[in-house]
């Protein structure tokens, strides 16, 4: 039944369905990070490495010149009877003293090996790496569901970043954060999941007059965005009516459907996208019908849809059901 259940949620998302409608598609050739760079006036941010700009929310590690810097995302990969994958619930949520005891734990278990493993912004790890280790990974997020064999690390070191990552599993397999987790009936830290890499590069420039520009949300990438700007991203309101009214700057505000997940607001992958269509997108959109914003932007899959107060006299557009309209 749940298969159904879930088609009858994705039949409500009201929000996604009138962007979807009425919204001018545009599809982009990267990710929402650099649509971000470019709205918030960092043209020299697009194309940024993730782990370089989650890097600049943490000077201490964005200076460091030497090594192969990526990402480390924490995760719990699921064992299915034909293949292992991982699910939305699987992006992790650890809190910031459990990423403190992983990184203290790695430093003792991969003394000497090149290796090292620091907290960063938003639940997430960065692992530095002797400089010849470098390839090529998928973003965790956009991974959810796929075999991992789909997904694995591609380029020249492929071979010497699964062998890495085999030490990793064997090392969290027997860790004392995962007994700890097993304790309160937390999922376990199955590997760190890397990717974002980025070789040695200069510093990014802080900008001395930052454009008016309110953040809400969880993202390493963000955080670092957002730092170089001199300021900090702030935590997503329960609700975002009222959000929008309080603040005459351009307003950013990141999603992740793992975080409804995680935090049990939602069981399914589909009442987790509900709650985040009614939460956030629905507000939002009537801010604009009563004109307390000039236009909205919903970046999903790569595609930008934007709506304007006059874009629901869009008549003539057909009715796009649920996701359809990302697709």
């Amino acid at each position: 039944m749940q298969p159904a259940r879930d088609a009858a949620v994705l039949r409500g998302l009201a929000g996604f369905e009138y962007f979807a409608r009425y919204g001018t598609r545009a599809r982009l050739a990267s990710g929402w990070c650099d649509w971000t760079a470019a709205f918030s006036g960092r043209p020299d941010l697009i194309g940024a490495a993730p782990a370089r700009l989650a890097a600049a929310a943490l000077p201490e590690v964005a200076d460091e010149p030497d090594g192969t810097l990526w990402l480390a995302t924490p995760v719990h990969l699921s064992a299915g009877l034909t293949r292992v994958h991982l699910e939305h619930q699987g992006l992790l949520q650890l809190s910031a003293g459990e990423l403190a005891q992983l990184a203290r734990e790695f430093a003792a278990a991969f003394a000497g090996s090149g290796f090292a493993l620091a907290p960063a912004a938003c639940r997430e790890l960065l692992l530095r790496a002797p400089a010849a280790l470098a390839g090529l990974a998928e973003e965790p997020a956009r991974s959810a569901g796929a075999p991992l064999a789909h997904v694995a690390p591609q380029g020249a070191e492929a071979a010497a970043l699964r062998r890495l990552a085999a030490e990793i599993e064997m090392w969290l397999h027997n860790g004392s954060l995962n007994q700890e987790r097993a304790t309160r009936g937390a999922l376990p830290v199955t590997t760190l999941w890397l990717w974002g890499a980025e070789g040695g590069a200069g510093p990014f420039v802080s900008r001395a007059a930052p454009l008016p520009l309110v953040a809400y949300g969880c993202d390493a990438r963000l955080a670092g965005l957002m730092r170089l700007e001199g300021a900090s991203p702030r935590a997503l309101p329960a609700q975002l009516a009222g959000v929008l009214q309080a603040h005459a700057e351009r307003v950013l505000v990141v999603l992740h459907v793992g975080d409804e997940l995680q935090e049990k607001n939602a069981a399914t992958t589909a009442e987790a996208l509900l709650e985040l269509d009614s939460r956030y997108l629905v507000p939002a959109l009537e801010a604009l019908s009563a004109g307390r914003v000039g236009q909205l932007t919903l970046i999903a899959n790569d595609r930008a849809l934007r709506v304007r107060r006059l874009s629901r006299l869009r008549l003539w557009r057909r009715a796009r059901l649920g996701l359809e309209g990302l697709t």
